[in-house]
């Protein structure tokens, strides 16, 4: 039995082996004619690219962002006309608005002349299978023709482009708030850059974008300054250094600050770009500032606005009432006062009489006399304490027509004779004993004049004083009782 057994063994190997031969030798005949049909076939396919390529776009190939990828010249130029026939251009603006402009109005017409066939000659035929993995983007600068004039017209005719939108941008600057410097951060505006805007709407419109956001591609005017400018950096420490005051005048028309805001621009800067305190230029841009102050605290002879009887608003000029400015005095003060960090009202060094910087100057007591009315009221505190019928100055003489304008007490006298110019013989042209006078204007004041029989109406013309304002005796002595010098009086007509 082992032998037989060892028979089969030897038997079962001659014919695994001749098997394994037989199938040896059909692979190795099927294997070479497969290698060589495979061979022919990829001739054939590499053929036909080189072939259908030659006049067509490589696969994966893109003109402006425009598929075009297969397709001949022919095509490829219908494809894009129409394409840019048809496409529009939506701006994107810094408040959120879009507006759409059309290829119409943007005025991009197709060239025809353009250098689509002189990219497909560039494609080497041959190496058309190299871009199945990779993709082709081209980009044709000739593709259309601008017409900037009439792009230049749409654009004009949008919202974002009318002037009540032309917002200009402001710079980062030093600002003086609540008595503190800090550095106020640029803002952009909203004032377009039609010539920039121009470049990148061609640009977009040539990469095939159909969206541009106008702030992104710098269509906005820039502010020059920003906050992270260092020369910005080191005027601050300088602001805060020497100019870190706040001062008020109070004036007749409004208040007049002098803060840092102001001073900042005071400084010098040196070569090394550090800005410093300059003594000389403190002084003369505070003899400016003091010389335009003048012009608000001066008012003697100004015109003025003032609230009178029953309300009424009034304009007067003329006379010798208010404030005037000692220039050189005051820049001197001021000086003082900058150095010494001052923050709050500052009384300016002046001449003349005024009662308040309120009401026009008078404040809220004051004589009011209105010669065509021929009365007067006395204001006190703001309310008429005393008012009565008058008689003023003949008006057909201009020697002694009672003046117009804006005076104030400045000498009070019981029992007073008064006495007009001398004459040739030597003699006043009148003497006149008084109970009560009142002088505001040279010679002319308020006084009695018992030797009128009656005040007010018409008397004026024919028994008009020599410019005094003649009064009841008993209201000129309440009067005098009421008032005392430097208490203003106004007369109008």
């Amino acid at each position: 039995m082992d032998e037989d057994h060892v028979k089969n063994e030897h038997v079962e190997e001659q014919e695994t082996k001749t098997k394994s031969h037989k199938y040896i030798l059909f692979i190795k005949e099927y294997k070479t004619k497969f290698l060589i049909g495979g061979g022919i076939l990829f001739i054939c396919i590499y053929a036909f690219g080189c072939i259908y390529y030659q006049n067509r776009f490589m696969s994966r190939t893109t003109i402006n962002g425009m598929n075009v990828a297969g397709i001949n010249y022919q095509k490829a130029t219908q494809k894009i006309q129409e394409h840019i026939d048809k496409r529009t251009m939506t701006l994107i603006f810094l408040d959120g608005e879009k507006e759409i402009l059309t290829q119409e109005n943007i005025g991009f017409t197709f060239n025809q002349n353009n250098d689509i066939k002189k990219e497909i000659k560039k494609q080497n035929a041959f190496l058309w299978f190299t871009h199945w993995f990779y993709q082709d983007n081209m980009t044709i600068n000739n593709l259309f023709i601008v017409d900037e004039k009439k792009l230049e017209t749409s654009l004009s005719q949008l919202k974002h482009l009318q002037d009540d939108y032309q917002v200009a941008p402001a710079d980062a600057k030093v600002q003086y708030k609540d008595h503190n410097f800090s550095i106020a951060k640029e803002t952009i505006g909203s004032k377009i850059q039609k010539d920039i805007l121009i470049q990148k709407i061609t640009t977009a419109f040539q990469n095939g974008e159909t969206e541009l956001n106008v702030e992104e591609v710098g269509g906005y005017v820039k502010p020059k300054t920003t906050s992270e400018d260092e020369s910005l950096k080191k005027l601050l420490e300088a602001a805060k250094k020497y100019c870190d005051v706040s001062i008020t005048y109070k004036t007749i028309n409004e208040d007049v600050v002098l803060d840092g805001n102001t001073l900042v621009s005071w400084l010098s800067i040196d070569e090394s770009g550090n800005y410093y305190k300059d003594d000389n230029e403190f002084k003369k841009q505070a003899t400016e500032f003091v010389k335009k102050l003048s012009k608000n605290i001066n008012i003697i002879g100004k015109k003025k606005t003032f609230t009178g009887a029953h309300g009424r608003k009034i304009n007067i000029s003329g006379g010798n009432y208010g404030y005037k400015l000692k220039q050189e005095k005051e820049v001197e003060g001021l000086l003082k006062d900058i150095q010494a960090g001052k923050k709050g009202m500052r009384t300016p060094v002046t001449t003349g009489i005024q009662a308040s910087y309120d009401n026009g100057g008078l404040g809220q007591t004051f004589i009011e006399i209105d010669m065509t009315k021929q009365h007067f009221w006395y204001h006190k505190n703001g309310k008429i304490v005393l008012e009565s019928d008058i008689v003023s100055g003949l008006p057909s003489d201009p020697h002694k027509k009672t003046p117009a304008g804006t005076y104030y007490i400045y000498f009070m006298q019981l029992n007073r004779t008064l006495r007009g110019e001398i004459q040739a013989d030597g003699k006043p042209e009148y003497e006149t004993p008084v109970a009560y006078w009142m002088a505001f204007n040279g010679g002319i004041g308020l006084h009695d004049a018992t030797w009128q029989s009656r005040f007010g109406g018409d008397v004026y013309y024919t028994r008009g004083s020599h410019g005094c304002i003649n009064l009841p005796l008993k209201v000129a002595a309440e009067l005098y009782d009421m008032v005392k010098v430097n208490t203003p009086v106004v007369c109008y007509y």
